[in-house]
């Protein structure tokens, strides 16, 4: 049956670096760390909910989380949900643009990734106050590190789930697969934590008109007027595909993902589950080694899968993709938009917009909105 592996500061560092390639560096003050450049941080802070530093913040960290740039809470329906839009007048709310004119340190230099264990929240406080002091004195900006905590007790391994949310999304999307965490789902279902999906048509544009960088997070397509644009690159030879995730640091298997793929939408499932055991007939694997590399194992028999119930989901995700696209974009611009194309600012007219506009169209749009500010 194999046994959980459990994670330390050590594998956090392994994991990052020999998994994903990160590189290390020797600080002075605090040992070795993860470097990312600023963007890449943004997303392992959203992802993780892993918070910079921040003396000015209670609990000395500035925390982001997935959950606050939400959309729509259900597949197949558009009900706004309050999050990157404000439910109240449409203004923008929780988007990378308005996270960064609260923080600018948010896209200022290089980030770092500093793994610390403690047993008790007070201790941990300490530590921060401790390590903030510690590393002003020593010249250095605690805005520029982000700490993943591990808490030393059996019980909190769950904590460390959405770490390994975003390790899965970041390896798929080296893979050329735009992922998702803790993604919108039908109703009485549950939420599963990561999709990853390939879908030709909409990617070859967003990497024509440099939204993403081979794959990318969801949540990265809201980067682009704080980060800016990518470089533009071509996928070739894909074809549609969806992955399901379902994510277990503290239990050996995660059955409910037949939830999941009983839907018949994906055409691949996997348990992530840091561990010593092999995959399920009914999902595959992905686990780590003690050097922090990442393993595959598929399952032995085949998912239920429709193509036509994942084409469906996928025309779905077309608008919810047009959503965060709009999120590039300040309130005004939003509003000038909708007012050229003869709508008003409401929910109906913001969503009928967004539903019939051609996804090339709204990328053109976008972006020439964006040069223009220029």
């Amino acid at each position: 049956m194999g046994k959980i592996i459990q994670i330390n500061a050590e594998l956090i560092k392994k994991v990052l670096s020999n998994g994903l390639m990160y590189p290390i560096e020797k600080n002075p003050i605090v040992g070795e760390v993860i470097k990312l450049t600023s963007r890449q941080a943004f997303s392992y802070a959203a992802l993780t909910s892993h918070g910079y530093l921040d003396e000015n913040e209670p609990d000395n960290l500035f925390i982001l989380t997935r959950d606050n740039f939400r959309v729509f809470n259900q597949v197949d329906d558009f009900d706004l949900q309050e999050g990157v839009f404000s439910l109240s007048d449409l203004s923008f709310v929780a988007t990378v643009n308005n996270e960064v004119k609260r923080k600018p340190y948010l896209k200022n230099g290089d980030k770092f990734i500093l793994p610390i264990e403690y047993s008790k929240y007070k201790e941990y406080q300490l530590i921060l106050k401790k390590l903030i002091i510690t590393l002003k004195e020593a010249g250095y900006n605690p805005n520029n590190f982000i700490i993943a905590p591990i808490r030393n007790t059996d019980s909190s391994t769950s904590e460390l789930e959405s770490f390994f949310e975003y390790v899965v999304s970041m390896y798929f999307n080296r893979k050329m697969y735009l992922t998702d965490t803790q993604i919108p789902f039908y109703y009485g279902i549950g939420t599963p934590d990561i999709a990853a999906y390939k879908i030709p048509k909409l990617m070859k544009l967003l990497q024509k008109f440099g939204f993403i960088e081979k794959g990318g997070s969801i949540l990265e397509l809201m980067t682009i007027s704080s980060y800016g644009f990518f470089k533009e690159c071509f996928l070739n030879n894909i074809e549609n595909e969806s992955i399901v995730f379902e994510v277990k640091t503290n239990q050996l298997t995660a059955p409910q993902i037949k939830k999941y793929t009983n839907t018949k939408i994906f055409s691949k499932a996997y348990e992530v589950i840091p561990s010593t055991k092999k995959s399920e007939s009914y999902a595959g694997l992905i686990t780590i080694t003690l050097d922090g590399k990442i393993e595959i194992y598929e399952c032995s028999t085949p998912i239920p899968f429709s193509s036509s119930k994942q084409q469906k989901y996928f025309e779905w995700i077309e608008v919810y993709l047009k959503m965060y696209l709009l999120a590039n974009l300040t309130t005004s611009e939003l509003e000038k938009i909708i007012h050229n194309n003869r709508l008003k600012m409401s929910s109906n007219d913001l969503l009928n917009y967004v539903k019939k506009i051609d996804f090339e169209k709204l990328l053109t749009t976008v972006k020439s909105t964006i040069w223009d500010r220029k």
